[in-house]
């Protein structure tokens, strides 16, 4: 039996999303449109959520966006996704770990040219393999390269980021 421990309870994690959001604002507060990404599934998720909290607090037109794409194998060609050229654009993930989904996703929305692109996620990993970040991060959690970290999502409501 694999040990997990709880990183995150829903109340904590709702509270991580209510800051993301208000510091996404202050990332874009001059923006016109920004066109808010999130990688499907968790991090479209958590795309949803901020997107919910900036409508409210913000009069910028906001257009959510999800990036299909294979985590496993990902490849440009096959990411579905349709941005403005020259957009501003906030990408989104749940849990950062090795880098490689969010750099193939800033390959793939560079092809847009981009005005501003920052990144977001809900828990950023220290062990990154490849040479991204996030500028903006709910946690950052030191682990060893065996664990994994897990946002539990059911319903449409986050249960928990575990551990395992």
């Amino acid at each position: 039996m694999s040990n997990t421990t709880e990183i995150l309870n829903a109340t904590a994690i709702e509270h991580k999303i209510q800051r993301l959001a208000w510091e996404l604002y202050d990332r874009h507060h001059n923006a016109t449109d920004l066109h808010v990404v999130g990688i499907k599934d968790n991090g479209y998720w958590l795309a949803e959520q901020l997107v919910t909290r900036l409508r409210k607090i913000s009069d910028i037109n906001i257009t959510l966006h999800p990036l299909v794409m294979d985590k496993d194998a990902p490849v440009l060609e096959e990411m579905m996704i349709d941005l403005p050229v020259g957009g501003e654009f906030a990408l989104v993930d749940d849990v950062l770990n090795s880098g490689r989904t969010l750099l193939w996703a800033v390959i793939k929305l560079m092809g847009f040219r981009p005005r501003v692109l920052s990144t977001t996620v809900l828990v950023d990993r220290s062990h990154k393999r490849y040479p991204v970040k996030a500028d903006l991060k709910g946690l950052s959690l030191s682990t060893t390269l065996q664990d994994t970290v897990q946002l539990n999502v059911v319903n449409g409501v986050a249960n928990n980021v575990k551990l395992v």
